[in-house]
């Protein structure tokens, strides 16, 4: 009996190929990708990499990601899979199977499904492995050469993560076959769409949601405070595109259908009919469309944006390529410009644009004109910023000016947020602003920094001392520092630069030293990481997305040919039916892929947001990588839209 069971299994596989294959092939691909991950994550030259924690961090995040992600996918088109073939099944129940027995064949289905699937996609992993290995040591801009070892750990996380999913989805036709009834089987393929009930609310609601998601991004005061918007955000989308979907598609199409002018002529009569016919699936497929869409460019744009922008962020963050502040000491200003000279003529390198200066810092909080120390118990954190004093004479030193300042005034520069004041007072003390600087040698500007710095420039060192008395800053909130900033060349200067940091950290208890070199090979092996987890999990996700459409098609397909079969009968011939075939799926198919760009065009305000809390400030470089990705995605899916509607128009006009 077993054997039998095994058989019609293995029979109904081969007899359903082009239900079961994509669906396979789907299995395969996504346990390739958990696999490659997992494996990439465990790599030990990964982990030993400067660095490398936060990227390790990411990519477990991006297994856990990509584990979730196919569960829920694989659930949720086996669902479409089990829709195609509940006719069938109904007919083993009629012909004699009881459910047990055809429980039985499901169980054999699922489990001959899943060792295919997790075998060929472990296998696949382990060819291609290398090949994506060797894309990230590119990323990373590492040698080619370094191994790709087999991950023991990654393999066992495979088979758990899809052997459960197995599980589930065996569960669930389980279910599925017990609880219907013979002629429910039957007519499931067929059955229509019932109008939902509440339709003007539901679609009030999914406005409002996405209105308010629109809203808080468009709204974000500051790049430090998008990051609490994230997740509101992310839900209020999500659930606004669900319910504009199942609500506003039923409102946009009665009022089609309310249009005698539009609605009676053939192609469209048809196309509206159709659509309406389907309503509820066509609900969920065109929300589950535009939201794998939305991912994917999100994602891509983001990680594209941090890799290809890592110049303008070291630019940014370096005014020169090597800062370095000793502070809470006495005088350094002899010491620590002879430790550097010392240094660079042991190894023979040139210092260029030399800065020296002393500077005091402060945490502060700006507010209505005002400059006061952040207190932790009083002031949100949101409202912190580096609020920073030089002398006169210090800054001409710096800029190599001569400005003049009377008494009571002062110059002022801003990073993030500007002041736009005439006047400025820290706390009961008033300075009138003679002018805003534009440019500060020593600090680039930006309005999206995500931390604000105040620049003020006082007539002397005593009236720093006398604003100090006057703010009484804590030891926690006073900094003071002697900086030095310059560029170097040389044949040895990245030997020099480390020997430098060793000299420094040897000579000085409190030193800080900032090299954009050694920030800029970091950033590489961290936004390198973070582009190449964005690749894979997009890719995945494309496959989800074709999928997606790929079974919305088919089924549609197997449900209506009976339809067109009809229409061609009364004399519609295949030239027009093939016109309203691609007209209803044009509708299907764009109106999602539109409602996406524009959740990604919005998203794009606090994309550069979030972006600016990591240092990358430049709009532009965002705006390119979002149309560079918008534009591929749009060719991809115009190649999904052709294929799937060929294979559509195959089903129906067969």
């Amino acid at each position: 009996m077993r054997s039998l069971y095994r058989k019609l299994a293995v029979s109904n596989i081969r007899g359903n190929k082009p239900v079961y294959f994509p669906f396979l092939l789907t299995n395969i691909l996504s346990v390739m990708v958990f696999f490659v991950m997992a494996s990439i994550q465990n790599q030990e030259i990964i982990q030993t990499l400067p660095g490398s924690y936060v990227f390790v961090q990411f990519m477990k995040a991006g297994v856990v990601v990509t584990g979730i992600f196919a569960g829920v996918f694989l659930l949720y088109t086996n669902q479409l899979l089990i829709r195609q073939r509940k006719k069938e099944l109904g007919l083993y129940n009629i012909f004699g199977l009881e459910k047990k027995h055809i429980a039985r064949v499901l169980a054999y289905e699922s489990l001959f499904l899943t060792i295919i699937g997790i075998l060929a996609g472990i296998v696949l992993g382990i060819c291609l492995g290398k090949l994506f290995f060797l894309v990230l040591l590119k990323l990373l801009r590492l040698d080619s050469s370094l191994s790709f070892s087999f991950s023991q750990t990654a393999l066992l996380q495979t088979i758990g993560c899809f052997a459960g999913i197995g599980i589930l989805i065996l569960a669930w036709n389980l279910i599925t076959v017990v609880k219907s009834k013979p002629v429910e089987l039957l007519y499931a393929a067929k059955k229509g769409d019932a109008y939902h009930s509440f339709v003007a609310l539901k679609a009030l609601v999914g406005i409002l949601c996405l209105a308010g998601a629109y809203a808080l991004i468009l709204t974000t005061p500051s790049p430090i405070e998008i990051i609490g918007r994230v997740i509101p955000i992310a839900l209020l989308i999500l659930f606004g595109t669900m319910f504009f979907f199942s609500s506003c598609s039923v409102v946009l199409l009665q009022a089609l259908k309310r249009n005698d002018r539009y609605y009676y002529k053939a192609r469209n009569f048809i196309s509206v009919s159709g659509l309406i016919y389907r309503l509820k699936q066509n609900a969920k497929g065109l929300s589950n469309i535009c939201i794998l869409s939305t991912i994917v460019m999100v994602l891509a744009t983001t990680t594209m944006a941090l890799y290809v922008g890592q110049q303008e962020m070291i630019s940014f963050r370096f005014p020169m390529e090597t800062k370095i502040a000793v502070s809470n000491t006495a005088d350094v200003s002899q010491t620590l410009p002879q430790a550097v000279h010392s240094v660079a003529e042991e190894y023979g390198v040139t210092l260029d644009r030399e800065i020296a200066y002393p500077i005091t810092r402060i945490s502060g909080v700006y507010q209505d004109g005002v400059i006061s120390v952040y207190d932790p118990q009083t002031d949100p954190a949101n409202q912190t910023c580096g609020v920073y004093f030089l002398s006169l004479q210090t800054f001409n030193s710096i800029e190599g000016a001569n400005e003049q300042l009377a008494p009571g005034e002062l110059l002022a520069f801003s990073s993030g947020r500007d002041l736009n004041a005439t006047e400025i007072w820290f706390e009961q003390t008033k300075y009138t602003i003679k002018s805003e600087l534009t440019q500060l040698s020593i600090q680039n500007k930006s309005i999206l920094s995500s931390e604000t710095f105040y620049y003020f420039i006082v007539p002397t060192q005593e009236d720093i001392e006398a604003l100090l008395q006057v703010l009484m800053p804590s030891e926690l909130r006073l900094q003071q520092s002697y900086n030095m900033m310059f560029d170097a060349s040389g044949e040895n200067e990245q030997e020099f630069i480390g020997a430098l940091q060793s000299r420094l950290q040897a000579d000085f208890t409190e030193v800080s030293f900032q090299n954009a070199d050694l920030t800029r090979q970091n950033n590489t092996y961290t936004y390198g990481g973070f582009l190449f987890i964005g690749l894979l999990l997009s890719l995945l996700f494309m496959i989800f997305l074709t999928l997606v459409i790929y079974y919305k098609q088919i089924t549609e397909g197997y449900s209506d040919r009976y339809n067109y079969e009809v229409m061609q009968k009364v004399g519609l011939d295949k030239k027009e039916v093939s016109a309203v075939v691609h007209k209803q799926i044009r509708m299907m198919f764009f109106f999602p892929l539109l409602t996406a760009v524009v959740h990604l065009a919005v998203s794009l305000y606090a994309i550069a947001m979030l972006l600016a809390t990591l240092g990358l400030t430049n709009v532009l470089v965002l705006l390119l990588c979002a149309g560079a990705i918008c534009v591929l995605f749009v060719l991809i899916y115009l190649v999904m839209y052709f294929s799937t509607a060929r294979v559509y128009c195959k089903i129906v006009t067969r």
